[in-house]
Formats: structure tokens, sequence, C-alpha cells
């Protein structure tokens, strides 16, 4: 997945957070508290230790895919 569309897909997915990716590639997410990492698999890590609840959202909402997605 592209970096513009993952940044989409986490902001739909985790809406209480503004979450960003600034000129040097550090992902950010400002919400109850401040996440930043060097790529994204860190950032969805300390999100989901930061906000369990929306993290469990999450998964929920990508386990709902419509079929022809699951190929």
């Amino acid at each position: 997945m592209d970096e513009p569309v993952a940044l989409l897909l986490l902001r739909h997915l985790f809406p209480e957070w503004v979450i960003t990716r600034d000129r040097a590639g550090i992902w950010r997410a400002a919400g109850r508290t401040l996440i930043s990492s060097g790529d994204i698999d860190g950032l969805l890590e300390m999100l989901a230790v930061a906000d369990p609840v929306a993290a469990r959202q999450a998964v929920h909402l990508l386990a709902e895919r419509p079929a022809a997605w699951r190929r």
C-alpha cells in the first residue's frame, strides 16, 4: 500500500487521532498522547497500546471487508 493511501486509511480507522507523516518520513499521531515512529508498523503498534479500543474497532472494520476484497 502506498503511503498516501495508508495515511487516509489510518485517519479513517483512528478518527480521534491526528495522523501525519512529515518530510523526513516520520509518522506521528496526536491524540491522548503524542506518538511518533520511523515506520508505519511502529506507529500502529504504539496506537494499539495508546488506544486499544480504537485498535479493536479498526480490526473489526477491516475484518468486515467485502468478500471481493478477500482474494
